[in-house]
């Protein structure tokens, strides 16, 4: 009989802790935006959000919560990405052909144009088949760099018809395929490939100051732009240098943001890239060590944030249903979900993301760290550290002093005697 009340215990338990979600406590977020969903009519849907350049100044990145209700909702964040839709089909030409143990089929793809590459190969036959075909990829005949085996197949009006060739830039395709099959390429299918993304800083160059064997870039960032990214040119083309960049982290303390030796020649473009370590949205300095070579005449500076957004699920989506998204808090530790909790690759190709839009930024009016939070819960168990400390220190001093006076007169005794 326990053990029946035991088991509807658990029973009951499990069942109910999938109603209940984690309260998110908000009076640790100094800034939150509400989001705005423009269809709320459904269940079970995708909801995709651009993070913009508001959030990116007062965030600490690691800081991101949402919720509804109060409550924490998992959610994935990502690169984002213009999504194109344009494809066109093209005719391959046939290089070559043989039959014999194997059938052997050449390729020539047509030139693509700058941001597209080859997505299907369309194969036809006039005969029932199925095949394994060892394909490969490469720049040129005389070498290919890549290979996969693709099974094909022709059963009357099914036909699989189609090689997925995994959006590739390579013009050359050999094929080696099962004898008998004869084999037909109509069209390929060349697609313009996504663009990330992000947005740009054009930042004035300030007076260098001259240092020894080098020179420092000051950039106040009175906009507060933040970036991950800082693409650097200066009027030589080519150049090797040791590059240290710096800002203000959380506006207030110095750290390094990148350390290193470039090396740039004229073929890398007009700009350098280079990525650091923590988002910045505050001032930041750029030192150049030169040595003793002459000191690069720096040109222009521009700073990138790629774009990035938040992807979720929403369950019974309604007029009254309110999305808020809280950030501000240095000592936040980063958001840890369930990979199982929020959209994955597959969700994402079976069901369209609707958007949903940020709204403006709102300081938090409950804003205000709890004492079981940090930073207060740092500086109150800093405190009670050295109050144990100091506690400690007394009760050392007082047995001892205790020590000594027993000493004293232990020895005043015997003298008198």
């Amino acid at each position: 009989m326990n053990q029946f009340y035991s088991f509807t215990f658990i029973v009951i338990l499990f069942s109910q802790s999938t109603v209940f979600a984690r309260p998110l406590p908000v009076e640790n977020f100094k800034y939150k935006k509400e989001i705005s969903i423009s269809n709320k009519n459904g269940e079970n849907q995708i909801i995709k959000v651009l993070l913009d350049e508001e959030f990116y100044k007062h965030s600490y990145y690691g800081d991101l919560r949402l919720t509804k209700g109060g409550e924490i909702i998992p959610y994935k964040i990502q690169n984002a990405e213009e999504i194109s839709k344009f494809t066109e089909k093209l005719k391959p030409e046939l290089l070559f052909t043989k039959k014999d143990e194997l059938e052997i089929y050449v390729l020539e793809l047509p030139k693509l144009p700058e941001g597209m590459s080859y997505s299907k190969l369309t194969v036809s036959s006039a005969y029932d088949y199925e095949t394994s075909i060892t394909l490969k990829l490469g720049d040129n005949p005389d070498k290919f760099s890549e290979t996969k085996n693709v099974f094909l197949y022709k059963y009357g009006s099914q036909s699989s018809g189609e090689i997925d060739l995994g959006n590739t830039k390579y013009r050359y395709l050999r094929l080696e395929v099962e004898t008998g099959s004869n084999l037909k390429f109509p069209s390929v299918t060349r697609s313009k490939e996504n663009k990330n993304l992000y947005f740009e800083r054009t930042h004035q160059i300030p007076s260098p100051i001259l240092e020894e064997n080098s020179v420092l870039f000051s950039f106040p960032n009175q906009n507060q732009s933040s970036f991950q990214t800082v693409k650097l040119s200066f009027e030589e083309k080519n150049w090797e240098r040791y590059v240290t960049i710096r800002g203000k982290i959380n506006k207030k303390e110095w750290e390094t943001v990148f350390q290193g030796t470039i090396n740039h020649t004229e073929k890398d473009g007009n700009f350098t890239e280079i990525p650091v370590s923590s988002p910045l949205s505050s001032e930041f300095t750029i030192q150049i060590e030169d040595g003793e070579n002459e000191t690069l005449h720096l040109k222009e500076v521009i700073t990138v944030q790629p774009l990035e957004e938040i992807l979720f699920f929403a369950d019974n989506v309604s007029k009254d249903s309110l999305y808020t998204l809280y950030y501000g808090n240095p000592y936040q530790w980063a958001a840890n979900f369930d990979p199982y909790t929020y959209p994955s690759e597959e969700d994402l190709r079976e069901k369209t993301p609707i958007s949903g839009k940020l709204g403006n930024e709102i300081q938090n009016p409950e804003f205000g760290y709890s004492l079981i939070y940090p930073p207060i819960s740092g500086y109150i168990t800093t405190t009670l550290f050295y109050l144990g400390i100091l506690t400690l220190l007394f009760f050392i001093f007082s047995i001892l002093k205790s020590k000594r006076l027993v000493v004293k007169e232990t020895a005043s005794v015997e003298l008198s005697n």
